[in-house]
């Protein structure tokens, strides 16, 4: 059993939180305070971005977090052993990679998978990878063998024969994308959020956590009665944007920030 299917059936709270942020931006030092800060102030599972030139998914603040990231030195080395130092802070917090499929590819895919695990990696989110090809089925294989968990993206548009077919390889969790268009804060969400989740709850039995566009913890608050889990991205990574390279004063706000959505749905 994944340590993600784990930590669902046995949490102790309504809903979960789940920050990411990006590795390597704007440093990779910098990524494990980061990392750190963030576990230390109430994230339930961390989601990693994996620096990517072409983030097809993601808004402007993430663009620009993948464009700083990619000026520094990338190997896999040097991404797996970051993403090991903040795993072993806290250990019982699981992990979650979001990634493009080309840097996988690009490692081979069991050999990233192998290094992920040992890193402290439990699941993958793959925003380019449809669920219905031969690269998804395989990679769920693959994963299934580790007790690891490949997590799909639903849409508003995604429509109920694909979700039924979803089935077939999706696990951990869904990640459920509140809006149309890519990440970003937002104002308002579609008036049918609730019945939404609730309706793909139904379907899959498997947890719902929302993402895309929540910011505020009022934002948090409201979705957590419904959700399985809060995803925010862009809020996380402005802060990191805004205090430049003022390290200390980036992870007080990022503790302050964590604390401040964690606190708003406990």
């Amino acid at each position: 059993m994944s340590k993600i299917k784990t930590y669902f059936e046995t949490k102790s709270v309504q809903s979960v939180y789940i920050p990411f942020f990006t590795l390597g931006d704007p440093d990779y030092d910098a990524s494990v305070e980061y990392g750190k800060a963030i576990l230390e102030s109430g994230a339930n599972i961390l989601e990693l971005g994996i620096p990517f030139s072409d983030p097809v998914a993601d808004g402007p603040v993430i663009q620009r977090a993948d464009a700083r990231a990619l000026k520094n030195p990338f190997s896999f080395e040097k991404l797996f052993s970051v993403t090991k130092a903040i795993h072993e802070h806290r250990p019982e917090t699981p992990l979650v990679y979001l990634t493009y499929f080309n840097p996988i590819y690009r490692c081979g895919i069991e050999s990233f998978l192998n290094q992920a695990k040992a890193s402290g990696i439990e699941g993958l989110v793959i925003p380019d990878l449809p669920f219905d090809t031969e690269e998804s089925e395989f990679l769920f294989r693959e994963l299934a063998k580790r007790d690891m968990d490949l997590i799909h993206l639903i849409t508003p548009a995604t429509v109920k024969s694909r979700i039924q077919m979803m089935k077939k390889t999706s696990s951990g969790f869904i990640y459920y994308v509140t809006s149309f268009g890519v990440t970003g804060e937002r104002r308002e969400f579609s008036v049918d959020l609730e019945e939404r989740i609730k309706f793909l709850k139904g379907i899959l039995n498997l947890p719902i956590c929302a993402g895309f566009g929540i910011s505020t913890p009022e934002q948090a608050s409201q979705i957590a009665h419904y959700a399985d889990g809060i995803i925010i991205g862009s809020a996380v990574q402005r802060i990191i944007e805004e205090n430049g390279k003022n390290r200390a004063q980036c992870v007080k706000a990022l503790q302050d920030y964590t604390s401040s959505i964690r606190n708003s749905f406990s």
